[in-house]
């Protein structure tokens, strides 16, 4: 196997999107998303992350949803304001990557050897 085409096969793209609030499995498919859930930075700076079936701690800072899509792709939304949701590519993007290591510990994506930031 080319190695340049592997390296390509494990590039993340991560959309900026607005993706409706789901918590049900069912709601998941509906959308046409293989995978959904939350993730937060809490009050005390802690890092959440949650799956379809969950909802924002209380004790949420700053929230957003995040999906995957049957191609691959990462869809990232904000909770709140809109601002949140470009603070991912911006001064919040060490959250994106703890959302990222979760994802792939959670086995909803590969590992990728490089990613590439898009909005919609």
């Amino acid at each position: 196997m080319d190695k340049g085409n592997a390296a390509a096969d494990r590039k993340l793209v991560i959309r900026l999107a607005s993706l409706p609030d789901i918590d049900t499995l069912d709601d998941v498919a509906e959308y046409g998303y293989s995978g959904y859930g939350r993730f937060a930075v809490l009050e005390d700076g802690g890092f959440w992350f949650g799956e379809t079936r969950s909802s924002h701690p209380a004790t949420t800072d700053t929230g957003w949803y995040w999906a995957t899509t049957k191609s691959g792709e990462l869809l990232v939304s904000a909770r709140g304001a809109v601002a949140d949701g470009e603070a991912l590519f911006g001064k919040r993007k060490p959250v994106l990557a703890l959302l990222i290591d979760e994802l792939v510990k959670m086995r909803y994506i590969r590992k990728p050897a490089s990613i590439e930031l898009k909005r919609d």
